[in-house]
């Protein structure tokens, strides 16, 4: 995900933070776009579904 991130927004700082409780959570600017619980069925993220939440 950070390659795909970084192939639109190359000057993006993109970071792994380790945390628990099988959260994953991408966050831009301080407003969180995805977030693997908070959605009905946990899942992760689909092929290029950040990039169109970031756009």
């Amino acid at each position: 995900m950070k390659e795909e991130i970084l192939s639109k927004y190359p000057d993006a700082n993109v970071e792994l933070v380790l945390g628990s409780g099988g959260n994953f959570i991408v966050d831009v600017d301080g407003k969180v776009i995805f977030s693997k619980v908070e959605l009905e069925r946990p899942r992760f993220p689909a092929p290029n579904e950040i990039l169109e939440l970031m756009a």
